[in-house]
């Protein structure tokens, strides 16, 4: 995978407070961008105790989370953010392009 960095800036919420999402920063040597995961990245489990914890709190300090919640966010948060720096950053949009001629 090419070289990139992360932060995850903070929660996304519906008006009625249920968790829809990460917003994150997304860095390499050229490109910065904000990117906001969608809620569809994360299982059921993990938004289940998400959303718990933002009606507890305004803020959410993810280091500070249990680590095996840690995990449950950055494993598929990592997934999701190589196919999209690829497609964004570096425009391989090799998973939708047909290798049948």
């Amino acid at each position: 995978m090419n070289d990139y960095a992360y932060q995850i800036q903070g929660a996304l919420e519906s008006a009625s407070g249920k968790f829809r999402g990460l917003r994150v920063l997304v860095c390499d040597l050229h490109n910065f961008e904000s990117v906001d995961i969608p809620v569809e990245v994360f299982d059921r489990e993990t938004v289940k105790f998400l959303e718990y914890r933002l009606k507890l709190t305004e803020t959410m300090d993810i280091n500070r989370l249990p680590i095996p919640i840690q995990n449950k966010i950055r494993a598929p948060l990592g997934r999701w953010l190589d196919f999209w720096v690829l497609e964004n950053f570096y425009g391989n949009t090799s998973k939708s392009k047909s290798t049948n001629p």
